[in-house]
């Protein structure tokens, strides 16, 4: 446990010119590291690219490829390039946790760091879901049930949080394993693409139509769908502290260049494969997007080949909570550091590995899968369980990817703010010119409040709950969500600041 830091110190410590914050010394002292430029963009690639996002672009003909590109210039370009600025200012433990204390100061800091770590927990039970369609790919007869899901969903948690808890580097070379794995799924499905038009085979959409290519009312959705698909870059920062000190200049801006490079490629390439071989007829009607890329190798190349683009899809999403529970448990971790939190969530076990922070991580998603899988389904004068199951992860997803794009402004928000507040060091750690800089953080946060507004008016389940209900339901959840956050973050604040005086006695 990291010890307390008498009051002198801490209040020396917050002034000092180059160590603000006392997880920057703590970190490095406690942590090994053992991260390198592939760890990170292995990282980066289990956070943001998930291919099962690419349904409803296909869906939408080739104007998906228009947002995608859109979505990628305004925003997710930006993002990369705004975060490298901060990460080369700041290369310390917490990424946004982090900018936003030396930005904003540390309330504003938690209450971020909040906002980006709860959707990031609710992601963890989303990728376990995605596990659960895979197998449903594999044999639709299994796991029809919401309670078979709900087991089989909490096995997945258990294993993957177990996982997470082993030591950084053992675990590491088991996701970069996964980050190749997906890169072998995705040359397999671009192959599978280029055969059946060399084969003589017609697309299964036309390209050549222009009104498929045209932005309208009707395919707006879009670009929230293309936003929020590219949210998350920001999380391997979350353990630059854990990048030795003399690589992290170069892990931190290559690993974000080729992450970014390779998730929007591989979004473009995935949604060009699944409309060339399938079609948005065939995407727009296909319930499980795992049914869908695999069937866009199955149909080219046959079973067997098939079959390794299975295993490849299913062991990648199998590793993204793994993934997902390293970087958010470092956002716990540097929140205890700074007593925003209480202190027992920056324990270590033996293996150097936050151990508290990833086991309350476990718990909460284990909580939140009974409630989607389990509780609500057992209301059954409120409809049908299928639905009720499907009604409560929609919700409560929505909600929370809001307020992940409420957090998504920020780092915007900070670089801003730190070039007028902290010039010399802005000037020392040079990356971007001032008018990029400023192009970035308007397209950037234009992007977000656009996000965030075609999410409240575009529901996710329109034959269940009408645009004209999804709105107020989602926007008061996220709302009261906010609420909560700030009123947890001052009084999780007062309860490690009370710690603190008990610990100095």
């Amino acid at each position: 446990m990291i010890a307390p830091t008498p009051p002198a110190q801490h209040e020396e410590l917050r002034h000092s010119k180059y160590v603000s914050l006392l997880s920057e010394m703590s970190v490095p002292q406690v942590m090994p590291p053992v991260l390198k430029t592939g760890d990170l963009l292995a990282l980066f690639l289990l956070n943001v690219f998930w291919v099962s996002n690419i349904t409803p672009i296909a869906a939408g003909g080739p104007a998906g490829f228009l947002y995608w590109i859109i979505c990628g210039g305004a925003f997710f370009i930006p993002c990369s390039l705004v975060m490298a600025q901060l990460a080369r200012m700041y290369p310390h433990e917490g990424s946004i946790l982090n900018w936003t204390a030396h930005a904003l100061g540390a309330r504003w800091s938690f209450f971020v760091g909040i906002c980006a770590w709860l959707p990031g927990i609710l992601s963890i039970v989303n990728a376990a879901a995605a596990v659960i369609s895979w197998v449903q790919a594999l044999n639709t007869q299994w796991l029809t049930q919401p309670w078979q899901q709900g087991m089989a969903i909490l096995a997945i948690l258990l294993f993957t949080g177990v996982l997470a808890c082993q030591r950084t580097r053992m675990v590491q070379h088991i996701l970069n394993m996964a980050a190749g794995a997906m890169g072998l799924s995705t040359v397999l499905i671009v192959l599978a693409a280029g055969v059946w038009l060399s084969s003589g085979h017609h697309p299964a959409t036309s390209f050549a139509t222009p009104s498929t290519w045209a932005i309208t009312p009707s395919n707006f959705a879009l670009l929230g769908s293309a936003t929020l698909a590219l949210l998350g870059s920001d999380m391997p920062l979350a353990m630059a502290g854990e990048v030795a000190p003399h690589l992290q200049r170069r892990a931190f801006a290559r690993h974000l260049t080729w992450g970014t490079i390779c998730t929007l490629g591989g979004y473009l390439l995935f949604t060009f494969a699944v409309l060339v071989v399938q079609g948005a007829g065939v995407a727009a009607t296909t319930v499980n997007p795992m049914v869908l890329l695999i069937g866009t190798v199955d149909r080219v190349f046959g079973k067997a080949v098939g079959d390794v683009m299975a295993l490849g899809l299913g062991f990648y999403f199998l590793m993204i909570p793994v993934a997902l529970h390293l970087c958010f448990s470092r956002l716990l971790l540097v929140a205890s550091m700074e007593r925003q939190v209480s202190i027992w969530f920056a324990r270590l076990n033996r293996q150097r590995v936050p151990l508290h922070a990833i086991v309350s991580q476990i718990m909460i998603t284990i909580g939140a899968a009974l409630l989607i899988y389990f509780l609500v389904p057992s209301l059954s004068f409120l409809g049908k369980p299928g639905d009720l199951s499907s009604i409560a992860y929609n919700v409560i997803g929505a909600s929370l990817l809001l307020v992940w794009a409420v957090s998504f402004l920020f780092p915007f928000l900070d670089v801003l703010i730190l070039f007028f507040k902290e010039r010399l060091l802005f000037q020392e750690t040079h990356l971007l010119p001032l008018p990029l800089l400023v192009v970035c953080c308007i397209t950037g946060i234009a992007l977000c409040l656009v996000t965030i507004g075609f999410t409240l008016s575009n529901s996710f389940l329109p034959t269940l709950i009408p645009t004209s209900t999804w709105w107020y339901v989602i926007g008061g959840s996220a709302l009261g969500g906010l609420i909560l956050f700030a009123a947890f973050s001052l009084l999780s604040s007062s309860e490690a600041q009370w710690e603190q005086m008990r610990d100095w006695v």
